[in-house]
């Protein structure tokens, strides 16, 4: 049986979210050494307030890492969180009124089509086939692939 600590309760996937798998921070981290790397603080006179842009990388750094719904984490607000276990639910997906107004205030765009296929494919695969995806780099909030690989080496010019 698959562990399915990671799966929140409206059918995110944590692993595959930036704020779980530290991706946020270490991006934060990496702008934060280019940013004393090419001397951005001279660069950016009159443009912006370099110091503020900072302190804003610094807040990303120190923040505290989510530990998922099931650990406590997610929004405090969240009506979903709440839903399920009353429910009995692993998660919305498995409820006979998805989708729902509690689900409207926390679903990613492609979340309609993550229910098709957990539908499709059943809990467990469905569960499997979102830690492989996750693996691969795909950040769920993003919808897309989340690499560092700089963009001309993608092929892409400029976005």
């Amino acid at each position: 049986m698959t562990d399915h600590i990671l799966v929140g309760p409206c059918g995110d996937y944590c692993g595959g979210c930036g704020q779980y798998n530290g991706f946020v921070k270490q991006t934060a981290m990496l702008m934060r050494e280019f940013s004393d790397l090419y001397g951005f603080v001279i660069r950016s006179k009159g443009v912006f307030d370099f110091e503020e842009f900072v302190k804003g990388l610094e807040w990303f750094i120190k923040m505290e890492r989510c530990p998922g719904c099931h650990g406590g984490g997610g929004p405090s607000w969240c009506d979903v969180k709440r839903c399920c276990p009353e429910k009995g639910l692993r998660l919305c997906f498995e409820c006979e009124e998805f989708p729902c107004k509690k689900i409207e205030r926390v679903a990613d765009p492609d979340t309609e089509d993550r229910f098709r296929r957990f539908k499709e494919i059943g809990f467990e695969r469905w569960v499997s086939k979102q830690t492989r995806k996750a693996e691969e780099g795909y950040e769920i909030h993003l919808q897309k692939v989340v690499s560092l690989k700089p963009l001309y080496m993608r092929g892409i010019e400029d976005t």
